[in-house]
């Protein structure tokens, strides 16, 4: 079967605008972040959806809630499969401590190496679990885990040809896509109410567009999109 999955990050939140590692966090989104989701809402709205998920925290479902206001008759799921990475005891830490203690820990010919040479996302996770001092932040083998698994069980549950939006975090869609094609994730992650589309043919699933935040760009995937489920088999 075919599938098409549009994998979105949600608005800003107070904690992002601070630079505060957030994930079990449940906090709303600001102004300005609903002002993003509402701006891609609209250049959303052509997209023939079919079905709609969403973390169960706040500000995914807050943006979901906002990109379906042209899609009245496609319901949202929650799925606590789709939350944001677990901190363990970093969760609110500031980020620019966190650049700061790695850069103690490990030096800054190390944390150049790190972040210019070989796989930025794996090494970003455990610098995670080796800063955490509980020991309970996720790793990365579990991570992927979990939400490729969330992901699997949504695919499984739509009828061929469905587009299907799914709304969560940075993280954990970065992780996502880091396990699919990892040479596609941006070295920054993926922004707030960012667009990566995902194809899903039996499976094969690959990423096409990753991280589209301009307007002209999401237009194109829009248009593309609606022109394939148009098209005659």
């Amino acid at each position: 079967m075919t599938c098409t999955l549009y994998l979105v990050r949600h608005g800003e939140t107070a904690m992002n605008k601070a630079s505060r590692l957030q994930g079990i966090s449940d906090e709303p989104l600001t102004a300005k972040g609903r002002a993003a989701a509402a701006r891609l809402g609209h250049l959303l709205a052509p997209l023939p959806l079919t079905a709609a998920y969403a973390s169960d925290r706040l500000r995914a479902v807050n943006t979901a809630q906002a990109l379906l206001q042209a899609h009245p008759d496609v319901t949202l799921h929650q799925d606590t499969g789709l939350r944001e990475y677990y901190f363990g005891g970093l969760e609110g830490e500031r980020e620019r401590r966190l650049i700061r203690d790695s850069l103690a820990r490990y030096g800054v010919g190390t944390m150049t190496r790190a972040w210019t040479q070989g796989d930025r996302f794996a090494q970003l996770i455990r610098n995670f679990q080796r800063l955490d001092p509980t020991g309970q932040a996720e790793s990365l083998p579990a991570l992927k885990r979990r939400v490729l698994a969330s992901l699997r069980r949504i695919v499984a549950a739509q009828p061929e040809g469905a587009q299907v939006l799914v709304v969560a975090h940075g993280v954990v869609l970065s992780a996502a896509i880091h396990a699919l094609a990892p040479n596609a994730l941006p070295t920054t992650l993926l922004k707030n109410t960012s667009v990566t589309q995902v194809l899903v043919a039996g499976e094969q699933w690959q990423v096409g567009a990753v991280n589209l935040t301009r307007g002209v760009a999401i237009q194109r995937l829009v248009q593309d999109a609606k022109d394939s489920a148009q098209s005659p088999l």
